[in-house]
């Protein structure tokens, strides 16, 4: 169970993108409203249990418990990259991290290699035209991916394992909306971070998730487990979570695709994507 789903943002301007249907708070959400804080707490122990100094995970622990044996978390401090990787676009400014993963799925799926600008400019020109700078919600994220010739295939506000490997597997990716103490290597035992963008590129040879973290510019393999663990925090902590799988707009343009994702990503709140709290990543170098 998570907190309650708030209401999506009014649009952007119609000159932005296409009208969206919007979508109001149900019954069953506004009773959800009543548990939030119960669930906090729950998420909380959860964070403690799992992350704790040589925690390891077990299948039965907490809510979002995935697979049978999934393999232990990272201890804190023990954060595992693959390093710096070229086409991981390596966000600059504390708040863009929605327009680097735009910018990177653009890139790998969409129009993005086809446009004569920077990546940098990229980035620039999506958080001027869809947000208000002060990071990317769901829904402007959506719009953002239509820009550049994507469309959102499906959302879910945790994480939907069956759905996500089934669109890796037929080279789709996701944009995923986690705390970001799941990518942030300066996070401390028991604490949370902020609401953050990554990527979901593939799976490695051992199973787990290759994330492109626009925060420090590295790839980050995580198992399953983790991975929803982190969507979980963000709902408790945050109250916006989850993931939107993506795929080619395949010619559709973009008032078409803008309209289509937009009414998808309700489940995934409201809430701003940002970046981690290690502020000193961020700077102009990327391309």
């Amino acid at each position: 169970m998570h907190p309650a789903r708030d209401a999506q943002r009014t649009a952007p301007a119609p000159e932005k993108v296409a009208a969206v249907a919007e979508s109001k708070p149900t019954a069953l959400q506004a009773e959800q409203a009543a548990d939030a804080y119960a669930v906090e707490q729950a998420v909380q122990q959860l964070w403690a249990n799992r992350f704790a100094q040589g925690a390891g995970v077990s299948p039965q622990e907490g809510p979002g418990a995935l697979g049978a044996n999934p393999e232990p978390a990272p201890e804190i401090g023990g954060w595992e990259t693959e390093g710096s990787d070229a086409s991981v676009l390596k966000q600059t400014k504390q708040t863009n991290c929605g327009a680097a993963v735009a910018v990177m799925l653009g890139n790998d799926l969409g129009t993005g290699k086809t446009q004569s600008v920077s990546d940098t400019q990229k980035m620039d020109a999506l958080e001027s035209r869809f947000t208000d700078g002060k990071g990317t919600s769901p829904h402007e994220l959506s719009n953002m991916l239509a820009n550049q010739g994507l469309k959102v295939t499906q959302t879910s506000a945790g994480l939907d394992k069956d759905s996500l490997d089934a669109t890796l597997a037929r080279g789709g990716k996701a944009a995923v909306m986690v705390d970001s103490c799941l990518v942030d290597p300066t996070t401390k035992e028991g604490e949370t971070g902020l609401a953050h963008w990554v990527s979901v590129e593939g799976k490695d040879d051992q199973g787990r998730y290759l994330l492109k973290d626009p925060s420090t510019g590295t790839r980050i393999p995580v198992d399953a487990q983790r991975l929803a663990d982190s969507m979980e925090i963000s709902w408790a902590k945050h109250k916006g979570g989850g993931m939107m799988l993506v795929e080619s707009a395949n010619g559709i343009g973009e008032p078409q695709a803008a309209a289509e994702s937009g009414q998808k990503v309700a489940s995934m709140g409201n809430t701003d994507g940002v970046g981690s709290r290690a502020q000193a990543n961020f700077g102009r170098e990327s391309s």
